[in-house]
């Protein structure tokens, strides 16, 4: 895996109007709108954990973890998290966060 990093841009969509959904920049040249679920900080730095808009309803969809940092402009740059130990210290870290709050409330229905 390479070390580049992935860049977001806020987008608002109707349906999620009171969620924060941010479109990632996929290696392959496609994007996702994801819903933020959460940034939160571990040993020193700060990851995020995003849930595609296309998969919000599907209780077995994915969850994608990043390391997360702002640049100069503010601006949020995220990047892969290459080594598996962190990436477990991660994961366990946000199944924490998911276990200390309801889950229903982190994750967003599209009830209508």
């Amino acid at each position: 895996m390479s070390q580049e990093k992935d860049t977001i841009n806020e987008v608002i969509s109707d349906e999620y109007e009171d969620e924060l959904i941010m479109t990632l920049g996929m290696e392959d040249g496609t994007s996702e709108d994801c819903i933020v679920l959460a940034i939160f900080p571990l040993d020193g730095k700060q990851y995020i954990a995003l849930e595609p808009v296309s998969q919000a309803d599907d209780e077995d969809g994915d969850i994608y973890l990043y390391e997360y940092s702002e640049d100069d402009d503010g601006q949020p740059v995220l990047g892969d998290i290459e080594d598996d130990d962190v990436f477990e210290a991660v994961c366990d870290r946000f199944d924490e966060i998911c276990d200390e709050e309801d889950f229903d409330e982190l994750v967003p229905t599209t009830d209508a």
